[in-house]
């Protein structure tokens, strides 16, 4: 299957989360590495994206904040290795901001290029060292900077595409709340680099996406390219047992007709990120 953009919503971020999370029967850690906007900040109470993702997936599942005001993909590598120790996640949520890595003050296409370059190559390595430990990824992507010229909006534009194409699931924090330039909208602009309440809000809510809902929403079968081991996913509640005969003989569990065309179970967790 594809890359997967999912929206960032009630419908997208808690549904591939909670489904993610329905495959274990105990409870388990979601980890989130990022930066101050994953920490709440400029939002009231400190009530950020991150924190309404937590309320809304339940007591099932844990969200271990470990976001760090000011990381850039450097500070992060050193959080996310001592977090995979003490918290042993099911999934790691990576929400990194380009504008920590230096791109609003990079003058010029090729230093702004430059820096969007380190930015990928540092999610890289997050992505590499959260799956070796046994984790599913979900990325979350670049979003707005009130401080970026049509140079850098070029710039991260393609460092979304980028991430849409390394075939894990990706929380659009870009498309929904982007005035088009790459700015904040002022209404949801706490100041140049963080959102407010409101745009807090949307980051959580609005993915852009406007299609229907189905009885298997966009995110179950995104989980099932980030996580192909658990393609047999039926949308249980967390913990309850499989009914009797829904297993083959080799302890797997029946496909259905949906799952037709899907690629086969694979015993690594991603396919590797190929970059262009």
């Amino acid at each position: 299957m594809g890359a997967s953009c999912i929206a960032c919503s009630r419908y997208g971020q808690r549904a591939l989360l909670s489904r993610l999370c329905c495959s274990w029967p105990e409870p388990c850690n979601v980890l989130i590495i990022g930066s101050s906007v994953a920490c709440g900040w400029s939002a009231g109470g400190r009530q950020g994206w991150a924190q309404m993702l937590d309320e809304a997936l339940g007591p099932q599942t844990r969200v271990v904040n470990e976001a760090i005001p000011g990381s850039d993909t450097r500070i992060a590598a050193t959080a996310l290795a001592a977090a995979l120790l003490r918290w042993k996640p099911k999934a790691v949520v990576i929400a990194l901001s380009a504008g920590n890595e230096g791109l609003p003050v990079t003058t010029g296409e090729a230093a702004a290029e430059a820096c969007a370059e380190t930015f990928l190559g540092g999610l890289e390595a997050l992505v590499a060292a959260a799956e070796r430990a046994g984790a599913a990824v979900v990325l979350g992507s670049v979003y707005p900077h009130g401080a970026y010229k049509a140079v850098h909006y070029g710039a991260i534009t393609r460092v979304a595409e980028t991430m849409r194409g390394w075939g894990r699931p990706v929380f659009d924090f870009l498309t929904p709340l982007d005035d088009g330039a790459g700015r904040w909208p002022e209404a949801l602009q706490a100041d140049p680099a963080h959102p407010n309440s409101e745009g807090h809000r949307r980051m959580f809510e609005d993915g852009g996406s406007r299609r229907p809902r189905r009885k298997r929403p966009p995110a179950y079968h995104a989980l099932r390219a980030v996580h192909p081991r658990r393609r047999g996913l039926t949308g249980r509640r967390c913990g309850e047992q499989l009914p009797k005969g829904s297993q083959t003989r080799s302890g797997r569990r029946r496909s259905s007709s949906r799952d037709a065309g899907l690629p086969p179970s694979s015993t690594s967790i991603s396919p590797p990120i190929s970059r262009p």
